[in-house]
């Protein structure tokens, strides 16, 4: 399937790629610390960087089928291959460091990296190498990680998070197997399955028993627990193991009855399971945000657990993830972080001001976390490491960043069983096959903030296929036409799709017309803190929206209540999905896209909480956050 969009999905993916993806020098750099053993001195995780990177930019390129960038890729993976030593090792570990800290992780992004190249490169003499190191690469690994004598348990590869993080290996090494079937790289993925993840605890098991929400795990680093979920469904697919698939459907649906926040993602203490659908709304911790490495990886879980099931609501929680959360995170100005902005060491400034040295004061292309404080790129900021030639690069989230802007147009559409299904509505065109059939499909709409949309339908020749279309839970009232004609739909079609099978030839024309209104939400009741409840949200389709003091905010708190609560939606002169003017019997204030607003310059600041249903705001965003009661307006 090709996909082209117009909107800011596609100005997202483009911006990354050539603010970041293109720079020659951050791929040699990158590889270049596996050609040294920087990592032995603070047993870090340096070796991450270029397998995240890879990651990411080989789906950016399966959208924007960019040739610049498909060289910088090929140049990169060449460079990484010369770097496997003679036992198979490719890792930022020396020989006697190996097997501790973030060693096992970092490898694990090699494989990773490497299986996604191998699936877009053109060379199949390319293709059989990248294999061959990886195989190379893994045995390498099985010889001295594993339940036989001599051998070292996975959990204890690590002295971090009981060890999940060395764990998470599980998916590549799934993936290679699909790829290249050696019956060792299954029983090493089966030897991880059985070993439980953990140091002294199975989060798979706990999982599939379905007792406990995740925040109440030993060990809740968001991130690498979803990691590990991701391989486990990989396994479960490949093994056909109807346990552990149920055991990562489980493990999901708990994570968004405790963790879900209103802006999508999870993880709002820093970056920790912590009930985050709770504590979003916390008033007596500043610590609230959301790092984008989990973010992007809550994001591709949800893709996952919805592709396996076909349920709507894991596609909604990566829509809502994306055009809050994650764009939020997207430093789309440039801009750099102030004298005001928390590091989590000392260290971390000092790289972070001599890479954006590096950069000419251009701030890095993503941030560490979002939603943001008023002017600076973070509420705080970590992930950094010195790189071993004194140049800096800053981290975890900046390479995963990619991974995230280039899943929207996957989750957007897709072929399924003689026919194309549109999980969302963006401006653009697709072209897909369908039973060997060329199928054009053309939208036209200002989705995600408004419903009106139109499809023109193009096959080339005269079709039967069945085209799926997505209506979304928040939709109040549809209607849906075919070349003119009003369908007859299911009394609540709202959160399920709608099947148009039929012959479709060229000419044919869709219309939807789907309304939302504004919908106020909530803070969850917190009996450690009442002021918790008071917290107030407003949500537009998938959408957050936040005040801009830009346009004429002035700071105080805003009582929000249903029934003197009205809002118009209207024209401003700052870019923006959507904006409304919103009026109350005290006071009249605009609200935009949430991960819009000015990231400096535009100071909002906090406010304390007032009455009930006042609207309470961080960072210089509308920080709602949290799942809770929910007014229609």
């Amino acid at each position: 399937m090709e996909q082209a969009y117009t909107n800011i999905t596609d100005q997202m993916i483009r911006l990354v790629q050539d603010g970041q993806l293109k720079d020659r020098s951050l791929w040699q750099l990158a590889a270049k610390q596996f050609k040294g053993t920087p990592d032995d001195v603070d047993l870090g995780w340096r070796g991450e960087y270029w397998g995240k990177l890879m990651r990411g930019a080989c789906q950016t390129w399966q959208y924007t089928k960019d040739e610049e960038l498909y060289q910088i890729l090929q140049e990169s993976v060449l460079d990484l291959l010369s770097a496997q030593d003679e036992e198979g090792r490719i890792s930022t570990y020396s020989k006697a460091a190996e097997f501790q800290g973030w060693d096992l992780w970092c490898r694990k992004y090699v494989l990773l990296g490497l299986l996604h190249f191998e699936e877009i490169c053109r060379d199949e003499k390319q293709k059989e190498r990248i294999l061959e190191t990886a195989g190379r690469h893994l045995d390498a690994i099985i010889a001295h990680i594993g339940p036989e004598k001599g051998q070292k348990n996975i959990t204890e590869t690590s002295d971090h998070w009981l060890g999940i993080n060395s764990s998470s290996i599980l998916e590549p090494v799934v993936r290679l197997y699909q790829k290249d079937p050696k019956p060792q790289y299954l029983k090493f993925a089966e030897y991880i399955v059985e070993t439980g993840g953990a140091k002294g605890f199975s989060i798979f098991e706990a999982a599939y028993e379905d007792k406990l929400f995740p925040y109440q795990y030993p060990v809740v680093k968001a991130y690498e627990l979803m990691s590990c979920f991701e391989g486990l469904l990989v396994y479960a697919q490949v093994t056909h193991n109807e346990k552990w698939r149920q055991a990562v459907i489980r493990f999901t649906n708990r994570l968004l009855e405790s963790e879900a926040t209103i802006v999508g993602g999870s993880g709002c203490h820093h970056e920790l399971f912590n009930h985050s659908t709770l504590m979003q709304t916390n008033t007596q911790y500043d610590g609230l945000m959301l790092e984008t490495c989990v973010t992007v990886t809550w994001m591709k879980l949800m893709y996952r657990v919805y592709e396996e099931t076909g349920e709507m609501r894991y596609l909604e929680e990566l829509e809502r993830a994306a055009f809050n959360a994650l764009y939020g995170a997207v430093n789309t100005q440039g801009s750099t972080c102030g004298p005001e902005t928390t590091f989590d060491e000392v260290i971390y400034r000092q790289v972070y001001d001599y890479a954006t040295k590096q950069r000419n004061g251009i701030g890095q292309i993503f941030d560490s976390y979002s939603p943001l404080r008023s002017g600076i790129r973070g509420r705080a900021v970590g992930g950094f490491k010195s790189m071993e030639d004194g140049t800096a690069y800053c981290g975890c989230c900046i390479a995963i960043g990619a991974a995230g802007t280039a899943l929207v147009p996957v989750a957007a559409a897709r072929e399924i069983e003689n026919g194309i299904e549109i999980g969302m509505y963006l401006p653009g065109r697709i072209r897909a096959n369908v039973s060997d059939t060329a199928v054009s499909l053309l939208t036209q709409t200002r989705s995600p903030s408004d419903g009106a949309i139109s499809l023109a339908v193009t096959p080339e020749k005269a079709i039967e296929f069945d085209l799926s279309l997505r209506i979304p839970s928040f939709v109040e009232s549809l209607q849906l036409l075919v070349n003119g004609e009003v369908q007859k739909l299911p009394e609540k079609a709202a959160g399920t799709f709608v099947h148009l099978k039929r012959v479709w030839k060229a000419g044919d024309q869709i219309t939807i017309s789907m309304k939302w209104s504004l919908r106020l939400v909530t803070g969850m009741e917190n009996p450690e803190d009442p002021a918790s409840s008071k917290q107030v949200a407003v949500l537009y389709g998938a959408l957050a929206l936040a005040r801009d003091k830009r346009l004429g905010e002035e700071g105080t708190p805003v009582d929000l209540k249903e029934d003197t609560f009205t809002a118009q939606k209207v024209s401003i002169s700052l870019p923006n999905q959507c904006a409304f003017r919103i009026q109350t019997n005290q006071s009249e204030f605009f609200m935009i896209d949430l991960h819009l607003p000015e990231r400096h310059g535009a100071e909002i600041p906090r406010w304390k909480c007032g009455c009930r249903f006042t609207a309470h705001y961080r960072n210089n965003r509308s920080q709602p956050l949290r799942y809770g009661k929910h007014h229609q307006l």
